[in-house]
């Protein structure tokens, strides 16, 4: 079963009955899941939202479904794909794992067997992505310093990505000024929090870019926090 926090799956199937049994199927196994009938409609999806999985039909109105896994790669580097098709040619399947596909599933299919090899895909990610720090749509890369949000990537220099990272396994707990440079600054500052604000700025330059919302909120009086929440809903 997907954690606290459902998976997000992407599924780009042109076909209604398929969709909706897809649809259907995950949904009811707790995961979030976006449909899109078309390449240009996956991609618009991918300008707003981050995903976990990507499930992709070879054959699209609008093209191949495997014109998707470049775009899909350069947001998040390590998103599984799962490749759906009618095409049972050990010649197709062979292309689909060269250019980038996870795993392959022929059709027709029984849900079960796709939930079990989604379950099993995610399994794997997780176990293989210990170096990426992840809270709602953004993701850190601890190994490239890249930081990723739908339509955002940026590169962090190292005392951004340590700040990050420190807030990043800290979620949703109010930190002190303090406390954060106690520990990520460590005794290369003394109590200057104006240093840490400069920090904190150009965080939310970089992973806000006039486009995301806020994540990295100010405690008044305090702090900061890396929540969903704007600093009145608490």
């Amino acid at each position: 079963m997907p954690a606290s926090m459902p998976h997000r799956i992407l599924v780009a199937e042109d076909d209604p009955q398929v969709a909706r049994c897809v649809y259907e199927g995950l949904s009811a196994h707790g995961y979030t899941v976006f449909r899109a009938p078309t390449i240009a409609a996956a991609k618009n999806l991918l300008q707003t939202h981050t995903f976990d999985l990507a499930i992709l039909d070879l054959t699209l109105p609008d093209g191949d479904g495997l014109e998707l896994a470049r775009p899909l790669r350069s947001i998040c580097r390590d998103l599984p794909i799962l490749v759906l098709t009618a095409r049972t040619g050990v010649a197709d399947r062979v292309r689909g794992l060269r250019q980038g596909a996870d795993d392959y599933l022929c059709k027709p299919f029984a849900l079960e067997e796709l939930t079990a090899r989604v379950e099993a895909i995610l399994r794997r990610a997780r176990s293989s992505r210990t170096h990426v720090l992840s809270y709602a749509d953004l993701e850190l890369d601890l190994l490239t310093r890249n930081v990723r949000r739908p339509g955002i990537a940026a590169t962090l220099s190292a005392r951004e990505a340590e700040l990050l990272a420190y807030l990043l396994r800290h979620p949703e707990e109010a930190l002190s000024r303090e406390q954060i440079l106690r520990d990520v600054w460590r005794e290369e500052t003394e109590d200057d929090s104006n240093v840490l604000n400069v920090y904190v700025n150009y965080l939310r330059n970089k992973t806000e870019q006039g486009r995301q919302i806020r994540l990295i909120h100010t405690v008044r009086g305090l702090g900061y926090m890396l929540s969903r929440k704007e600093p009145g809903e608490w």
